[in-house]
């Protein structure tokens, strides 16, 4: 067995293929879901599909280990830039820096959870759930910018925007607990096993930013809605 410790080229290797799997799986792989279950559920006098089916976990998962295994800048960089890249291409809607920040938070996560050694076997549980945590955070700022965007300006219109959106939150909380799992845990295998060491020492001028970038874009997202 050998230990690699990851250095900063192997970071931007890393974040490279994290940033190439978020832009080609958003481009390529729609077509290959399957087609929505006929499963159904009536809430606020809505009857909708009980699943939305998304690509959400694939950036969702890319964000999340940006702050897990790289940290630093990475950590907003990598499922910055895979957005900005596949949005070029496929287009977004006008909520886009709602869904550019709400990436970023899920980053910042996966940051948090790395700072608190929670890379270990025993720490998966901590790992989903705030994962699940963040997804739901996602969820609730992005459809603020869809009932800003979309909806009638009241608390009624509120109520319907969420609850049109449970389909696609039920969905990504499937999806994306599952996607990440599967990931999460031959990472940990390979360093608890120590082929894999991941020491993660931000700069100290990068802290400050980790916060920063979520928290300008979140500005800059209501404001481009009602201003």
């Amino acid at each position: 067995m050998f230990e690699k410790i990851l250095e900063e080229k192997d970071k931007i290797i890393i974040a490279f293929l994290l940033i190439t799997l978020g832009v080609l799986g958003r481009l390529f792989l729609f077509d290959m879901l399957p087609n929505t279950p006929e499963i159904y559920l009536t809430l606020n006098g809505i009857t909708q599909h009980m699943f939305m089916l998304d690509l959400f976990f694939l950036i969702a998962v890319v964000s999340i280990l940006s702050g897990l295994l790289l940290g630093g800048y990475y950590t907003f960089i990598v499922p910055l830039t895979a957005m900005i890249i596949s949005d070029l291409i496929i287009g977004n809607t006008y909520i886009l820096l709602f869904t550019w920040s709400g990436f970023a938070l899920l980053g910042l996560i996966g940051y948090i959870l790395k700072s608190k050694n929670c890379l270990t076997i025993k720490k998966i549980p901590t790992i989903l759930g705030a994962s699940i945590g963040g997804i739901l955070l996602y969820d609730l700022w992005t459809n603020f910018g869809c009932w800003l965007g979309w909806y009638p300006k009241t608390l009624s219109g509120l109520g319907l925007c969420y609850t049109s959106a449970l389909p696609f939150t039920l969905w990504h909380l499937l999806s994306t607990t599952l996607a990440l799992t599967i990931v999460i845990i031959p990472i940990i295998y390979l360093k608890e096993h120590k082929k894999l060491q991941i020491n993660i020492q931000s700069k100290p001028i990068e802290k400050p930013a980790l916060i920063a970038v979520p928290a300008i874009l979140m500005i800059l997202a209501i404001l481009t809605l009602v201003v």
